[in-house]
């Protein structure tokens, strides 16, 4: 009697998990047909990731960690800084900020790239810093004389979108990390309790919605891909589950917990 009990409560949960899939397959067909009813944007069904598994991080400021990445940066460290948070080393001088932008200016012959690109001696850098980070984009069409290299951390194989740091290379060697272009975390991220997400469905709707009120102009999303945003106005950080949607005019970030929508690049 028992097994016929659990082997009926078997074949019920199995079917309230088909009823769920199925409704949330008709949902996203459904949100698919108004994107293009309302605003004649097309999306392919397979572009559509499953829903977003990220939950909200909160990141503390780390003074250990920001001065082992100056050692590494400067070498041995001269002067540690007091209110100016700059570092002095046998290398050049950097400073760290609260809200994570960072900066580094480097002495001639400091850091020469002797073998290998300027991306590989790019990524060398962020690793020696404790940094995974990938090249997001590089200028070498001028090296030896000169490159820029842009490198994005990710944590724990995600991309924080806003860390981003911009290398200048001249003659050979590193010179520089611009400071205005250049972000890291400041901290170990933890996961924030009680955070959640909205589903997909809904924030296709709220595209779709945005382009309207914003006269928007696009006619076909081309991909979405899960992130971090970062809140350095916030105290302590945070890292924002987040969609980057590309579309075949600009891309698009839509934050997975709030639902606000923001163009990559903003308008002028």
């Amino acid at each position: 009697m028992l097994a016929c009990v659990n082997l009926f409560l078997l074949v019920l949960v199995l079917h309230r998990q088909q009823e769920s899939r199925s409704y949330s397959e008709n949902a996203r067909e459904d949100a698919i047909t108004v994107l293009w009813n309302t605003c004649r944007i097309e999306l392919d069904r397979a572009l559509l990731p499953g829903e977003m598994e990220l939950v909200p991080m909160v990141v503390e400021r780390d003074q250990d960690l920001e001065q082992s990445q100056a050692t590494a940066l400067l070498g041995e460290l001269t002067a540690l800084p007091t209110d100016s948070m700059r570092y002095e080393g046998t290398k050049g001088i950097a400073q760290f900020y609260i809200n994570g932008a960072f900066s580094a200016e480097f002495l001639e012959g400091a850091y020469p790239v002797e073998e290998g690109t300027p991306e590989e001696f790019a990524l060398s850098l962020m690793d020696s810093l404790g940094i995974d980070a990938q090249v997001e984009s590089a200028d070498t069409s001028a090296w030896p004389r000169q490159a820029v290299v842009v490198v994005r951390q990710s944590w724990e194989g995600v991309p924080i979108f806003a860390c981003t740091a911009t290398l200048v290379f001249q003659d050979g060697a590193l010179r520089e990390i611009q400071r205005d272009t250049s972000h890291r975390l400041v901290g170990t991220p933890q996961a924030l309790s009680g955070g959640s997400c909205l589903d997909i469905v809904t924030l296709l709707l709220r595209f779709a919605d945005y382009v309207k009120q914003n006269s928007r102009v696009c006619s076909e999303i081309t991909g979405l891909s899960a992130g971090y945003a970062m809140d350095a106005q916030s105290e302590p950080t945070q890292l924002i589950p987040t969609w980057y949607v590309t579309t075949d005019n600009g891309a698009y970030y839509w934050n997975a917990v709030t639902g606000d929508i923001r163009p990559e690049q903003p308008d002028a």
